[in-house]
């Protein structure tokens, strides 16, 4: 099964934390970790579960040696070193995304529509063509995202490009 997960183009990964009781040698209040990967085609999809007591990029390493293609992750900084191996894009999803605005748009002054707000319309936009294609086959979908999601994603990455240079760093919107 890792085989065949291996060999497919595109991966999801994600670990979550769980608390094992009566785990030999460790404390019962001892964080884990379950680490899920899927992928394979949407017909026999192949879903993976590792459980460690680390959430160490060690594991991410070990579990995805071998791995060329594009890789979805959250924005957790133990997938970096698998990110950073040559034939492996990291992707990120638009939850994580819109919420690094969401926590931005928090911090602006009340009643006032800030650069945050800006990113959070467009992707709202993107969801809403997402929500509206639910039903959709994926040829319709495909077409659907290339017609009316592709001139949004195109306008979020012109305004990102120009806004990033006129926002300091050390502040909610410009911390990544």
């Amino acid at each position: 099964m890792r085989d065949k997960l291996l060999d497919y183009p595109v991966l999801h990964c994600d670990e979550t934390r769980l608390q094992v009781l009566h785990e030999p040698g460790r404390d019962p209040t001892a964080q884990s970790w379950m680490w899920v990967q899927s992928g394979g085609p949407p017909d026999k999809p192949v879903i993976l579960f590792d459980y460690t007591a680390s959430r160490a990029q060690t594991v991410p390493l070990r579990l995805l040696d071998g791995y060329r293609g594009y890789l979805m992750t959250d924005d957790y900084a133990g997938y970096n070193a698998v990110a950073a191996q040559e034939g492996i894009e990291r992707l990120g999803c638009w939850a994580h995304a819109r919420r690094k605005f969401v926590e931005a748009q928090k911090v602006q002054p009340k009643g006032k529509t800030g650069r945050a707000d800006m990113a959070l319309n467009l992707i709202n936009k993107l969801y809403g063509i997402e929500r509206d294609l639910k039903d959709a086959c994926d040829t319709e979908r495909q077409a659907a995202r290339l017609q009316l999601s592709q001139p949004l994603l195109d306008q979020l990455k012109a305004w990102l490009d120009k806004t990033r240079p006129q926002v300091a760093w050390q502040t909610t919107l410009g911390r990544r």
